[in-house]
């Protein structure tokens, strides 16, 4: 019998051309963004249907169906943290990708069979945040494993097809599943997102003998104790997510709780043989806190892993401001739909004649400009501030576009006073602060993909992929907590991200002017 052949564990340093396995990595993400975007275009409108029918009155179903989108968004982009461990310490990429993805996709059949029951829908969003959220740090990371010092150049191009087709996936999803929800109910269209989830995760397995596999490390028993570890000290603070409606003493029990066990387990892993990760470095300079802490553990642990870790340390001090932007971006699924539905939304068309868009479908804008803004930012206007001797480094260009989204939720909440004071707002407007939105969005998110992958070693790029998503999942807490006051008007709930985005666009761009950037290729 043939011996099977071994799953290339580097990349080919030699080859200046594209992987072979980019195709399908592309192809299942497009597939896997059509699935989650357009569950995601009707589950705000769904939700506050649902809380309606258990008798909530209108404002307080509204508000309830935001916090609950925003709390599921917070959701999938922490899990990150989890799925980034289990991949690099215990399963690797592949593995983690192709099991989560088969959860992910009951997660969306789940949501189709339960259509009107709220315990259904819990359970199938949870379904969707733990597969979505576990898989999101390797896939990022997956792409960028596949590129060796030969066409290590060709990064940011990839990160950029990579964007464009998930908001290829995204723009007709946006359009096509509130169609199918008005024309055929809520089952059919969660069900529709699901089988393309099944397509996805097909696409990915098919491309299993062209990727580049890079194994967990450890791996094992240790590698299984390093993910129970690592998931239990994440979940000191994500359980505080998962217990949102507790009391404080029920929180902070199982906050607790969890802080105990993962310490136990961890201290119980460094007993068979001494790690020197993210943990183990971070908690031996803790204990050697003071002058010359980094260097007593590089004594202990060796320079690579010390520097793997203050690496970590070093971009987290310039994540930690993002989140206030993905704050304002993730509300085009909940409050720039709410707007919407107060606004004008006939239209009259060529070739369509009149028709009648649903509030849901207006955020198909984003996936489609940002489409057309990849190549202009890219050939057009990069180049052009160049010429001008404006370099746009990375830093740079996440700094603009904050200032930018602060600029878009000043135009929401503009057109939200005229509305509040009886003018009739065509829907038309808000394509004003999307174009804000998407451009701000090319410049913040897919320059900090690039950066968050090329600035991490080696053995720390999915963990730090799992931080850049934790962002996302900040962002979305804050706003959870904002809606959570009812007594807060629309208008001035755009005015304080307005103003937060503005004051966080400031404080990057002094924090970034003093970041030393250090590429670290695979």
């Amino acid at each position: 019998m043939a011996q099977k052949t071994p799953w290339r564990t580097i990349p080919d340093h030699d080859n200046p051309g594209w992987p072979p396995g980019i195709p399908f990595i592309i192809g299942n993400e497009g597939c896997e963004r059509f699935s989650f975007y357009g569950m995601k275009a009707i589950l705000y409108v769904y939700l506050a249907y649902l809380y309606v029918q258990t008798g909530m009155a209108e404002k307080q179903a509204e508000d309830s169906a935001t916090a609950v989108v925003h709390t599921f968004v917070a959701g999938v982009y922490a899990l990150p943290m989890v799925g980034a461990i289990l991949a690099d310490r215990l399963l690797g990429k592949y593995d983690t990708i192709l099991w989560l993805s088969i959860l992910y996709t009951g997660g969306h059949g789940m949501l189709a069979i339960s259509e009107g029951q709220l315990t259904g829908t819990y359970i199938g969003l949870a379904m969707i945040a733990i597969g979505s959220g576990g898989i999101k740090p390797c896939v990022s990371a997956n792409v960028g494993d596949q590129f060796g010092k030969a066409n290590w150049h060709r990064l940011e191009r990839v990160y950029q097809a990579f964007y464009f087709i998930i908001n290829f996936g995204s723009f007709f999803s946006t359009l096509l599943i509130p169609w199918l929800k008005k024309e055929y109910g809520f089952g059919v269209a969660f069900g529709v997102p699901g089988v393309l989830m099944a397509i996805a995760t097909v696409f990915f397995w098919a491309g299993r003998h062209k990727f580049v596999h890079v194994p967990p490390k450890p791996g094992g028993v240790l590698g299984l104790l390093d993910a129970l570890a690592g998931a239990l000290m994440f979940m000191t603070i994500g359980s505080l997510m998962f217990t949102a409606e507790q009391p404080w003493a029920v929180k902070g029990a199982v906050s607790a709780t969890c802080l105990v066990i993962g310490l136990a387990v961890f201290f119980y892993r460094q007993t068979r043989t001494p790690d020197d990760g993210f943990l183990a470095v971070s908690i031996a300079a803790l204990r050697s806190a003071g002058a010359g802490a980094w260097s007593r553990a590089e004594a202990r642990f060796g320079a690579e892993a010390v520097e793997g870790t203050r690496a970590v340390y070093r971009i987290l001090g310039i994540f930690l401001f993002v989140s206030v932007f993905w704050a304002l971006f993730d509300q085009h699924a909940s409050s720039w739909i709410r707007q919407a539905a107060m606004m004008e939304l006939e239209l009259d068309l060529p070739l369509f004649g009149h028709i009648t868009l649903m509030p849901e479908q207006i955020s198909a804008a984003n996936p489609a400009m940002v489409m057309g803004l990849i190549p202009f930012v890219t050939f057009i206007m990069y180049p052009g501030l160049g010429k001008l001797g404006l370099e746009m480094t990375p830093l740079r260009r996440m700094t603009l576009g904050m200032g930018i989204a602060s600029l878009a939720f000043v135009t929401v909440a503009l057109l939200q006073a005229r509305i509040d004071g009886g003018t009739r707002v065509h829907v038309a407007w808000q394509l004003i602060p999307y174009l804000l939105m998407t451009l701000a969005e090319v410049l913040v998110s897919i320059t900090g993909l690039e950066f968050a992958y090329s600035q991490a070693p080696k053995r720390m790029k999915s963990t730090i992929m799992g931080f850049w998503l934790l962002t996302v999942s900040l962002g979305n807490v804050l706003v959870a907590l904002l809606a959570a006051f009812g007594d807060l008007p629309l208008v001035q709930f755009f005015w304080v991200f307005a103003g937060l985005m503005a004051v966080a666009a400031v404080l990057f761009g002094l924090i970034g002017r003093g970041y030393q950037a250090r590429d670290y290729p695979q």
